[in-house]
């Protein structure tokens, strides 16, 4: 159940829309904010068309609706934890009325540099295959190991100052607002974890692209970085909680095995080191009972076709 608020959306006139920040609304899911969410709002609005908060069920919910007011941002308020991907979808409702070409999606911890936006439109304009650019997202650098990261088995095509990936995590893209109208949102059956990547394989499989900029960067956190020595190597373990374990182990199957068929190497290696991250949990993070039970407990519910909220 939402409370939505009687914000006004409204997007730039059409001829606009391919190439300013005015065709893009920009959407940022809340549940129990940091104290930085000002700034990151501020940011973030100061760059885009328009800004719509969606909070997860906090508790200080009012907090984070009077800054939306301030700021001039529309503010949608869930009354429990609907999950990312709900979240998302009602960023993605928001943008399809307001006639939005783009829409942006960024965590609420993420701080965005100035000209973040004008950029990534730009790139995925001057891209020699515009028209099938589905999403256009910024790299990362890791906030705590203060190092910018890359898989490169996720590029498919290396560009000049692009490369054309596999998958693309939320915070930091832009998607085109007509795919969804194509393809459909976000799975709301993962609620979190692996729903952008489930997106993303979708987009490709339909023919569109994924471009990243080698350029252009925001800071990223995957959890809270903890380094051990596993086998003569460093490894690092993300230190969620048992509940995210419980979705990253069930989403992260349910993933690959979309992929199975068609990227049956993607697949296997994804299997690989799901196996590998988990014993890493359990070898190393604290409250290990719990999160072996989520663990095996995601497994089960993977097995038994069980998802939406735990």
């Amino acid at each position: 159940m939402t409370d939505p608020t009687s914000n006004a959306l409204s997007a730039s006139p059409p001829g606009c829309a391919a190439v300013q920040a005015d065709a893009v609304l920009a959407v940022v899911v809340t549940y129990h904010p940091p104290p930085e969410l000002a700034d990151h709002l501020r940011a973030i609005r100061g760059q885009v068309g328009a800004l719509v908060v969606v909070d997860n069920g906090s508790p200080d919910w009012q907090l984070t609706e009077a800054l939306c007011a301030e700021i001039g941002a529309s503010f949608i308020r869930n009354l429990r934890n609907e999950g990312i991907a709900r979240a998302l979808n009602q960023g993605v409702e928001q943008a399809q009325a307001g006639g939005y070409g783009w829409l942006a999606m960024f965590d609420q911890d993420s701080s965005l540099p100035d000209g973040t936006i004008v950029a990534l439109v730009a790139l995925a304009a001057r891209h020699p295959q515009a028209e099938r650019v589905g999403i256009v997202a910024t790299s990362f650098r890791d906030r705590h190991l203060g190092r910018t990261y890359h898989d490169p088995a996720n590029t498919l095509v290396d560009g000049p100052d692009w490369r054309e990936v596999r998958t693309l995590i939320t915070s930091g893209s832009l998607v085109r607002v007509d795919t969804f109208t194509r393809m459909g949102g976000f799975d709301e059956r993962l609620f979190i974890d692996f729903v952008d990547h489930e997106h993303c394989l979708r987009l490709r499989r339909a023919g569109w692209l994924l471009l990243q900029s080698k350029s252009i960067f925001l800071d990223h956190a995957i959890g809270k970085l903890s380094s051990h020595r596993f086998l003569g190597r460093t490894v690092h373990c993300s230190n969620h909680s048992p509940a995210r374990r419980y979705y990253i182990t069930r989403n992260q199957l349910e993933y690959y095995r979309r992929c199975l068929f068609h990227e049956p190497y993607l697949a296997f290696w994804g299997f690989s080191n799901l196996v590998m991250r988990s014993v890493l949990v359990v070898l190393y993070e604290e409250h290990r009972p719990a999160k072996a039970r989520a663990i095996l407990r995601g497994l089960w519910h993977f097995a038994i076709r069980r998802f939406g909220a735990l």
